[in-house]
């Protein structure tokens, strides 16, 4: 195992989430990182659950110059190959 840091909030995103079988494939990419790591449908729920908690306390109406957040695309792959993809 091994812990790095990098912030990735002025950069764009892209996210790949990977539902094949019982577990959960999340991949992380900006620019300069990557990031992947493998969870079980209940770890992922969990993880869910508490970034909803925490984005409750942010003000979103009054976050200042938006325009320096980086941009975030989500791309969802299901093990039968079917693809979804957002981007917000």
């Amino acid at each position: 195992m091994c812990s790095f840091f990098n912030c990735a909030a002025y950069s764009d995103i892209n996210a790949t989430i990977r539902l094949d079988g019982s577990v959960i494939f999340i991949a992380l990419d900006d620019a300069n990182t990557s990031v992947h790591v493998t969870l079980n449908p209940l770890q992922v729920r969990i993880l869910a659950k508490y970034l909803e908690l925490a984005l409750t306390q942010i003000d979103f109406a009054n976050l200042c110059d938006e325009k320096y957040f980086g941009n975030f695309t989500v791309k969802i792959e299901q093990d039968d190959s079917e693809e979804l993809s957002a981007a917000s």
